[in-house]
């Protein structure tokens, strides 16, 4: 039969402490490292814009501001007959 000894005693053996400790500061480094470039990523982006402007290309695409009543009425048909919004 195999015996299963459960103590605290295994852990210090196997330096298990050492290794939770160094795990944690590992991850709270990653998360950290992540957080920051989260928060600077606005003002690289910035920075990065005004290096290398958008060029206007020149085109541009034509549409009206409103669609039209036709347009409204088939959209609306259409969801009808699928039953959304129901």
């Amino acid at each position: 039969m195999i015996e299963i000894n459960l103590s605290i005693q295994n852990i210090l053996d196997g330096r298990g402490i050492e290794i939770a400790i160094i795990g944690m500061l590992v991850v709270f480094t990653a998360l950290t490292l992540i957080s920051a470039f989260i928060f600077l990523l606005p003002s690289v982006l910035r920075i990065v814009n005004l290096m290398y402007p958008i060029k206007d290309s020149g085109f541009q695409l034509e549409c009206s501001d409103a669609p039209k009543d036709e347009v409204l009425a088939a959209i609306g048909s259409a969801l009808h007959a699928a039953g959304i919004g129901k």
